[in-house]
């Protein structure tokens, strides 16, 4: 499944398959996030959305069950 992962502060967009490692996850969830300043990542300033452009609220949870 496509995931498209967005910075809220600039719109860094970045496209995942999941699923995936939950290290892997939130490496290029760091990625996005926090390009250089940072440093900590903070629920609010992502946005997660599928395929069809539905909201997703919790990437995690998701990667999870497409592993199951």
């Amino acid at each position: 499944m496509k995931v498209k992962m967005v910075c809220q502060r600039d719109y860094e967009t970045s496209e995942v398959e999941l699923p995936m490692s939950e290290e892997a996850l939130l490496k290029i969830q760091g990625s996005v996030l926090d390009r250089n300043t940072k440093g900590y990542i903070t629920g609010d300033e992502m946005k997660y959305y599928n395929e069809k452009g539905e909201e997703i609220e919790n990437i995690f949870l998701l990667n999870r069950q497409l592993q199951q």
